[in-house]
């Protein structure tokens, strides 16, 4: 007599709904690659060193960098000029230009000096080497903007133009919020920190010397 066939017993990992014993609805999402290809703020800095490397190479930079260019212009524009209001037109921090400006300073092209009605700022104005510089460079810094509106096709080079300026203007609006005073601040108080950290070290007893016994011979 033939026993009766049992039902088969269903599989663990086919009765908890999916393979490797874990549900679908657990799976974990895919991770979304970031490419670098993609990224608006790599892509700027990619081209910011285009036109750096650009002006590098050029018999036009008498021996200036693009940046140091574009702080002499920016001088040019305002004589005078605070070195926060240099911060906010040419978009480089606050330490970079300081350092920027001790350099240029010494090859005499910027003379810095207290400014008219606030001892604390510096307004910052081109000497005359600095301007035969700025004259000797400013072609190249222009045969290099034209180098990078030909890299584009000429349909969008308008555009492109626009949406730099665009860009530029959210940088000062967002810029004008941050309170000028906030970076001079915080140096202050590191000073102060660190002088009261001297007269405290200064104010510590000190340990009494111990006199260790002398040895018979």
């Amino acid at each position: 007599m033939k026993r009766p066939v049992s039902a088969k017993r269903p599989n663990a990992s086919t009765s908890r709904g999916g393979t490797g014993g874990k549900s679908s609805a657990h799976a974990r999402p895919a991770r979304e690659v970031f490419r670098l290809s993609q990224s608006p703020s790599h892509l700027l800095r990619r081209a910011e060193q285009f036109a750096a490397d650009l002006f590098a190479r050029s018999d036009l930079n008498d021996g200036v960098t693009l940046r140091q260019t574009v702080l002499m212009a920016a001088i040019a524009e305002a004589e005078g000029a605070s070195q926060s209001d240099l911060v906010r037109t040419t978009g480089v921090d606050r330490s970079t230009l300081a350092e920027m400006m001790a350099r240029m300073e010494k090859r005499g092209l910027i003379a810095r000096a207290a400014a008219a009605g606030d001892g604390r700022a510096k307004s910052v104005r081109l000497t005359g080497e600095g301007r035969r510089r700025l004259a000797a460079t400013l072609p190249g810094m222009r045969a290099v903007d034209r180098a990078l509106l030909a890299a584009l096709p000429a349909a969008q080079r308008a555009a492109f133009q626009s949406i730099l300026s665009e860009l530029a203007e959210s940088a000062d609006r967002e810029i004008a919020t941050l309170p000028d005073a906030l970076a001079p601040a915080k140096q202050a108080m590191k000073k102060a920190g660190k002088a009261g950290a001297r007269v405290a070290k200064r104010k510590m007893p000190m340990k009494p010397a111990v006199k260790r016994p002398t040895k018979r011979r």
